[in-house]
Order: C-alpha cells, then sequence, then structure tokens
C-alpha cells in the first residue's frame, strides 16, 4: 500500500479498543479497490471521537474488509476548545476553510447567516463539507472530527452565549487583542461576512457579552481570518 500517512487512515466510527472491527461503505471501496489493500496490511483506523487503532486485515470481500485490532489508543488532540462561527464564503473557499480548521484543531464550526451573508448553504453543502472533515483528519493525523453545526441566525448564535464562553467578534478597530490568546475557557471567534458585520451586530453582540476584537492591520477574507486566529491560538 502507498507510504503516505493520510491514505493508510480510515474513518470508523464503530471503531473498538480490541478485538476485530468492520470496515465498509466508502472507506472499505477506498481500501480496496484505491489503495488495492491486501490481507496482513496494517493500517490505522480512527473513530472521530478520540480513538485510534493500528489494525491488521484478516479477509477482504467485495464491499467490506475486516480488521483485527493490534493496537489502541485514545487522547486529546487539543488543549483549548475553538469554535469559528463564521459567514460562509463563496464557493470553493468554504471548502478550504473547513479543511484547514480541521488541520489546526478547531473544536466546531458554525455557519452564520447575517445581516450581509450572500451564501446560506443547503444541509447538502453541509453534508458535503462533514466529508471534508472526514478527508482532513485522515490526512493530518487527527483523530477528533471537527463538528459542523446547523445553519444560524446571528440573533441565535448571540442568545446561546453564556459566562463560560469567550466570545470574540472580528471587527476592524483599536481593539487590543493579548487577552484573548491566554489559555482557558473555551473561545469562539465569529466572522461576518464580505462587508462585515453591520454596526447593529456588533452592538448586539457586545450587549450579549461579546467583545469586538482586530485581527490586525488589514482587511482579512472570511476564510483567512478563521484561518489566522486558529493558527495563532492552537498552534
Amino acid at each position: 500500500m502507498s507510504s503516505d500517512t493520510g491514505s493508510r487512515r480510515f474513518f470508523c466510527p464503530q471503531l473498538a479498543e480490541s478485538g476485530s472491527v468492520e470496515l465498509a461503505e466508502t472507506e472499505a471501496h477506498h481500501a480496496i479497490h484505491v489503495l488495492r489493500a491486501r490481507p496482513g496490511d496494517v493500517v490505522e483506523l480512527f473513530d472521530g471521537a478520540g480513538l485510534a487503532a493500528s489494525c491488521r486485515i484478516t479477509t477482504i470481500r467485495k464491499r467490506d474488509l475486516e480488521l483485527e485490532v493490534i493496537e489502541s489508543r485514545r487522547g486529546a488532540d487539543r488543549q483549548i476548545d475553538v469554535t469559528i462561527a463564521t459567514a460562509v464564503p463563496k464557493g470553493d473557499r468554504f471548502d478550504w476553510l473547513v479543511e484547514k480548521a480541521t488541520e489546526l484543531g478547531v473544536s466546531r464550526l458554525i455557519p452564520l447567516v447575517t445581516a450581509r451573508s450572500v451564501v446560506d448553504p443547503r444541509s447538502s453543502k453541509l453534508e458535503k463539507q462533514r466529508q471534508t472533515v472526514i478527508a482532513a483528519c485522515k490526512q493530518s493525523g487527527r483523530n477528533h472530527l471537527m463538528q459542523i453545526s446547523p445553519v444560524t441566525k446571528w440573533s441565535d448564535f448571540l442568545s446561546e452565549i453564556d459566562s463560560k464562553q469567550r466570545v470574540f467578534v472580528a471587527h476592524p478597530g483599536d481593539h487590543p487583542t493579548e487577552a484573548f490568546f491566554s489559555e482557558g475557557s473555551p473561545m469562539t471567534l465569529a466572522i461576518g461576512p464580505e462587508g462585515g458585520f453591520t454596526d447593529v451586530e456588533v452592538n448586539a453582540a457586545t450587549a450579549a457579552g461579546a467583545r469586538a476584537m482586530s485581527l490586525g492591520r488589514y482587511i482579512l477574507r472570511i476564510e483567512t481570518a478563521a484561518v489566522a486566529f486558529a493558527a495563532r491560538v492552537l498552534m
């Protein structure tokens, strides 16, 4: 099989810490028909919830294969719980955002609908992004899937803010950034659409307990802002 690390990792939500396990559907097809797996090959499986295991293929059938767990391990991918709540950029830029946020260790992504939003992704689009998350986990070695929440209105997002969260709204201006980089409670960054949040939206956010935050001297695209924030906090 290929020596590429990502190509030898497979998503298996029913993975157990020991015994035998079955790999089916898309993941099995990739192993059998693309990578030409053979009995005796050793691959890595992960369940998306922190469990990973080295497994040996024992049986290959037409549409699935059976493996034996050799060694399993469980652990956290991240030290800080980071959520990105973001307006959805156009086209493939959203795919790129999801992929990079997953690779960097973001816990959850919330697609937002705001006053100036131009993209309101359908459920089929979000399902495609969940496949992007799986692929990014396979490539990067991450064992937790990034959660993608349903599309959320700005007002509904603000109503869920509580005192245990540090919530920041990306907004141009002279807003200090040092405090939010300290480790501690979960962190959320809200990113607006092209054109940014309206003043009414920013005022509503600060009234709900969020803080306005500048990401630097330049105006960043949606996906750039998300990756810049995640990389600064998580890497």
